[in-house]
């Protein structure tokens, strides 16, 4: 009993639930909850659906394979140097697999048992916050901040947007982008009714027809008012969706020109907060909603995880770590002084090794894009065979509706993309494999029973 005891973290868990405090010298990440932390605002960026590997495979400190790394540096330099000026987590995962739990997982910290038993084929709903019967009792985060007094604002999560007017292409709003017409504005769709009151209407959701660049300069308009008029919120949800790409589909953007743009968004977006007034008191934290059961070679589930901040670690120290987006739950709620949302939640430890009580500064530099970020998939006339193969299986897959792409297609397509349709696919490494989590301690060895 006392094993099992141990091994389900269940005291962990009572004391993170129980332990208040209210002194003390400020910490990034305050021993219990109440006590002060340096940090009155946190940034909760959520991307979608990539392994370690497939972006920092090719980074030689930490745990990688670089022959499954599709999306490294050149594509992905942003990334890279946040990996590399803060802190890489080489043993960081999802608790998902797609973004139908991928999102309950990122905001609630648990999947409700109806959600679930809807991998049987998503009969009532494919969920992004539209189905009440996926939302866990214990609430959203941004619930757990509001119910303590604090401010919230949203960009994105939980939005199918819409461009006005409707069905115009990637090319022709990134056009309009980036000759700043603002001609194109954006229709809203959100089915969490709460979270409307607090989001950025001019902020775009779930619409891969939409550039993440665009997204990252709506934040930084209100960055710049916020800077100017103060009320910086203490929590920001921050949706960047263009990593999950569109396959090849004969003329939207390539995958790795949808890679590029997700990624000079990032920088630009931790750019614009390490030059602003809030910098000094802000942490954020970077993730993927899911792996979308890709390749990497310790297991499908391994993910990415960027913690940026002033008192982060750096100079890219690798941190060894156990990690999952539970853990990126209980470390933001411990900071902002609120309750874990639940017990699994409470069982993870905080993040605190990523940080150091010496502060540092200086602010961080965006890299520009070595990709044109509309550079486009050629038409279906100009491809062979096997490209035309995957160029079909990519028209098929409903990018309409977020994450609804079969998870297998899309990554073989991704894969083939970037290293040529006639190199195999790593399905020995796709998805819940686990082929590299003995090494790390993280599965029980020895009889079944005991597993």
């Amino acid at each position: 009993t006392r094993q099992v005891i141990d091994d389900n973290r269940t005291q962990h868990a009572l004391r993170s639930n129980t332990m208040r405090g209210t002194g003390g010298a400020p910490r990034p990440v305050p021993g219990k909850v109440g006590e002060p932390s340096v940090f009155d605002h946190v940034i909760y960026i959520i991307k979608e659906n990539r392994t370690y590997d497939q972006v920092f495979g090719d980074i030689e400190r930490g745990n990688g394979d670089p022959s499954l790394c599709i999306f490294g540096e050149e594509i992905t330099p942003n990334h890279h140097a946040l990996a590399n000026e803060f802190v890489l987590l080489d043993n960081y995962y999802c608790n998902g697999v797609n973004s139908s739990d991928g999102h309950s997982w990122t905001t609630e910290g648990i999947v409700t048992d109806h959600l679930e038993k809807s991998f049987g084929g998503f009969t009532r709903s494919y969920t992004f916050g539209d189905d009440p019967l996926t939302y866990s009792s214990a609430g959203f985060i941004w619930d757990r901040v509001l119910m303590a007094g604090l401010s919230f604002r949203n960009y994105g999560e939980f939005d199918y947007a819409e461009p006005i007017p409707s069905g115009l292409s990637f090319q022709a709003i990134y056009d309009d982008f980036i000759r700043g017409e603002k001609k194109i504005q954006f229709s809203q769709k959100i089915g969490v009714a709460r979270m409307k009151e607090y989001s950025c209407r001019a902020y775009p959701g779930w619409n891969m027809r939409i550039p993440d660049v665009l997204r990252a300069d709506v934040f930084l308009e209100e960055l710049k008012e916020f800077s100017i008029n103060g009320g910086f919120p203490n929590f920001s949800v921050v949706y960047l969706p263009q990593d999950h790409t569109t396959g090849t589909t004969a003329g939207a953007p390539t995958p790795r020109a949808h890679m590029a743009d997700n990624d000079l968004a990032i920088g630009r977006i931790v750019e614009g907060i390490s030059n602003s007034p809030f910098w000094e008191k802000t942490c954020i934290f970077i993730i993927e909603d899911d792996p979308q059961n890709g390749f990497d070679h310790v297991d499908g589930h391994r993910s990415l995880c960027l913690v940026v901040s002033p008192y982060s670690r750096r100079a890219g120290e690798v941190i060894h770590d156990f990690y999952n987006q539970t853990s990126v739950l209980h470390t933001m709620t411990r900071i902002l002084g609120v309750a874990p949302l639940t017990q699994l939640s409470a069982m993870m430890p905080v993040m605190d090794n990523c940080f150091t009580a010496r502060p540092d500064f200086s602010p961080y530099r965006a890299r520009p894009a070595r990709i044109a970020l509309d550079e486009a998939n050629p038409a279906k006339s100009a491809l062979g065979e096997k490209q035309l193969h995957w160029a079909l299986a990519s028209e098929a897959e409903p990018f309409e509706k977020f994450d609804m792409a079969d998870e297998d297609t899309l990554n073989r397509i991704l894969w083939h993309a970037q290293m040529g349709v006639d190199t195999p696919y790593p399905d020995a490494f796709a998805g819940a494999h686990g082929k590299g989590l003995t090494q790390l301690e993280l599965i029980l060895t020895g009889d079944d029973d005991d597993e």
